[in-house]
């Protein structure tokens, strides 16, 4: 019985990334090996040399590095993938509480970036060489210049500490509420499945400017492809021919020319979620929200080896997914490439 060639390009991507994936692991792991300090150096500094021996002795660290990786390789297979030596759980344990707040903040933050940069492309590209293409071109240039980092300390010091237009910036929500019983794991949706709309209502305040700050690197890539590749559509023939039967502008530049550009903007629609999930890591920590990329910068700082390799390992199966699934949504943009799938 012969597979549907879809398929089979499914199942050739999937074992490339497996490898791909087994090689980044091993490579993390060693990164994490050859970091300056050690996690029992980090946690306790005042110990004496003999009761650091014992402690890295108990933790297995004075093992070789390939017995340590085959050990977290072992936790891998079992589903584990190793324990924390900052917070004594498994890796597991520590991810699943916190790869909800990534999730939330990441929506947000690409909802944001779609609904602005998107929008932004398409005014400018309609309104090519006018005062507005210029100031969408001057901001696009103005987002990409200021590091998240700074955006973020700025705006915490002027909407919370000068204008008091924002709450503290202490994670997911105030001390002055009590989380509702997880079910999606997005305090948000959870507050109102549980009928605690002002719960929903703190928990949004609390993620809007992480979330701004996060969107606004999605913005500035997807303004400029969607102008260009916009600009590139309303040149062709069949753009042209609808102009010539009479049809609305705005039937014109968003069903036609819109459907045209659409496989240059999901590319880079993929690429920007790729880079939103890798660089979350700044957003959290200025932000002090509880998220996977805060978790692996505590854990780079002491130098525990299996969170900042899981994490790691887990941005890049993120990655690998996200551009599985973009290569797989040419097929429904474009019927040419369907074509292809099918040959």
């Amino acid at each position: 019985m012969r597979l549907p060639p879809i398929l089979v390009y499914v199942l050739r991507r999937l074992a490339i990334g497996l490898v791909v994936l087994f090689g980044i692991s091993a490579v993390a792991f060693s990164m994490a090996y050859l970091l300056p300090s050690d996690p029992v150096t980090s946690r306790y500094p005042d110990i004496t040399n003999e009761q650091r021996a014992e402690m890295r002795r108990q933790m297995g660290l004075d093992q070789p590095l390939v017995v340590q990786y085959a050990r977290y390789m072992e936790s891998v297979f079992r589903g584990e993938f190793g324990r924390s030596f900052g917070t004594g759980n498994s890796v597991v344990q520590d991810l699943a509480q916190r790869i909800p707040a990534t999730l939330e903040l990441a929506s947000f933050g690409i909802a944001f970036g779609v609904l602005v940069g998107i929008p932004l492309g398409l005014v400018a590209a309609v309104r090519r060489g006018k005062p507005t293409d210029h100031l969408v071109r001057v901001v696009n240039i103005a987002i990409q210049s200021v590091p998240a980092f700074w955006l973020g300390v700025v705006l915490i010091f002027l909407l919370y500490f000068q204008w008091r237009l924002v709450p503290s910036p202490i994670g997911r929500l105030s001390p002055m509420f009590i989380s509702p019983p997880p079910v999606t794991g997005f305090l948000t949706i959870d507050a109102l499945l549980a009928g605690k709309p002002d719960i929903a209502f703190a928990a949004l305040r609390q993620l809007m400017l992480p979330a701004l700050v996060l969107g606004l690197g999605v913005v500035s890539p997807l303004a400029r492809i969607t102008r260009s590749a916009m600009g590139e559509s309303l040149g062709e023939d069949y753009v042209t021919f609808g102009r010539a039967l009479g049809l609305r502008p705005r039937q014109v530049v968003l069903g036609d020319a819109f459907r045209g550009a659409l496989v240059p903007i999901v590319t880079t629609l993929g690429f920007v979620v790729a880079n939103v999930l890798a660089g979350a890591a700044i957003v959290e920590t200025v932000f002090a929200w509880p998220g996977i990329g805060r978790y692996a910068v505590t854990a780079i700082t002491t130098s525990d080896m299996a969170p900042v390799s899981t994490c790691i390992l887990l941005i890049a199966s993120s990655v690998a997914v996200t551009n599985l699934i973009v290569d797989l949504s040419y097929a429904l943009i474009d019927p040419r490439i369907r074509h292809e799938y099918a040959r």
